[in-house]
């Protein structure tokens, strides 16, 4: 059984309840992110991801319930309630969409590891952004109870970060 088959259903799909990393590349701690309003967690409980490549995928299965018009963040609804918010890059509201281009639109369902963002993220170095991209719990089932994630490090894609 390999490291993701605990979490998959029958069909090969991933639980409701899992969390998955929306990238390849490094999954950091908030203090590791240069921005004050995410290293601190102002918006929620978060962790940040140093990107290997430009697709970014949906953390969880769900429903699309924000996806900004630049595209530089979308919020994913989880069956439980719980809200995540994934804001690629820091500033990146200001390219106004150049370099993003959306793979679903506001109200679709989603399912865990399914991409919903690519970006150029030559586009993003050249003109200066700082490409670390937040995955935010801004709204969690339960209140009273931070999701545990998995230690930081290199992960991939798809790859289940919560315990």
């Amino acid at each position: 059984m390999g490291l993701f088959e605990k979490w998959k259903t029958k069909t090969g799909a991933y639980a409701d309840h899992v969390i998955v990393s929306i990238a390849d590349g490094e999954m950091i701690a908030p203090s590791k992110i240069v921005d004050m309003t995410f290293s601190k967690e102002l918006m929620g409980q978060t962790i940040g991801f140093r990107l290997n490549d430009g697709k970014i995928c949906s953390p969880a299965n769900g429903k699309v319930e924000v996806l900004y018009p630049s595209k530089h963040a979308f919020a994913i609804r989880m069956k439980d309630g719980t809200g995540l918010l994934i804001h690629i890059g820091i500033d990146t509201v200001n390219l106004n969409g150049k370099g993003f281009r959306a793979l679903v639109k506001q109200g679709d369902a989603v399912s865990a590891n399914d991409v919903i963002i690519e970006v150029d993220l030559a586009l993003l170095k050249e003109a200066g952004y700082d490409p670390t991209t937040m995955l935010i719990v801004t709204e969690p089932a339960d209140s009273n109870n931070k999701i545990e994630f998995k230690d930081f490090g290199s992960v991939q894609r798809g790859q289940i970060i919560t315990r």
